[in-house]
């Protein structure tokens, strides 16, 4: 039988595993958005390895909850065991959104392919930025960095500019022509997605803060927002 440091040692093994599956999600929508083209082979790729990171999202929840109620653990490992069953939540989702983006690529490529070179100039750029912010969060992960996390929170303003751009973009192109509003519709709402894996990786952030320092920066946001 473990005990609770090998618990939360396999705990943090699995966790790690579903970064890596994110990771190479992440990979293969940027494979698509710098050909400009759908590859049914990464789909069929994207596909079996979201199926493996709901597997780890059930697999880790039950063994958090097996360890809290077996271990009764102190406040900052349990803080961490309920950390890791938010976070895979979170990874969970953003699996999905990886996955949907692929058919989003699909059907710009299908029914706008004069604005296929959009996913290349023009939303590649941003989900490039997004998979540095995930690959930082993994170092910050492994590591402990608490400096790096913030340097993740800072570099996220940059996103939200960057899509604001992006938006202004897609719009401009819309109203040059009706033949260009579907496919804008279809890259802003591809641009919107990578904004929420943004979203989502602050998420990850903000609860590794918690874990590695006890500052809950939700907390500190929702006071500072009813003041």
């Amino acid at each position: 039988m473990k005990n609770l440091n090998e618990s939360l040692k396999s705990l943090d093994e699995h966790y790690l595993e579903t970064l890596k599956y994110i990771s190479r999600n992440f990979e293969i929508n940027l494979e698509m958005l710098r050909t400009k083209r759908f590859s049914s082979t990464l789909y069929g790729e994207s596909k079996t390895i979201e199926d493996l990171i709901n597997a780890f999202e059930v697999k880790i929840k039950e063994d958090a909850i097996v360890t809290i109620a077996r271990f009764q653990p102190a406040a900052k490992n349990l803080r961490r065991l309920v950390m890791l069953i938010n976070s895979v939540r979170v990874l969970e989702r953003m699996g999905d959104l990886l996955k949907a983006n692929l058919s989003l690529i699909k059907d710009v490529e299908k029914k706008s392919p004069h604005l296929i070179e959009a996913t290349y100039s023009i939303v590649l750029p941003v989900a490039s930025k997004i998979q540095s912010l995930f690959q930082m969060y993994i170092g910050a992960f492994i590591n402990k960095d608490i400096n790096l996390l913030y340097d993740i929170i800072s570099l996220e303003e940059e996103i939200d500019e960057i899509v604001d751009e992006n938006n202004e973009f897609f719009l401009s192109k819309m109203k040059e022509s009706p033949d260009n509003i579907l496919g804008g519709s279809i890259l802003m709402l591809l641009d919107k997605k990578f904004e929420r894996l943004s979203d989502h990786i602050i998420h990850l952030v903000t609860d590794l803060i918690y874990i590695l320092n006890g500052e809950n920066l939700r907390k500190v946001e929702l006071e500072s927002t009813k003041k």
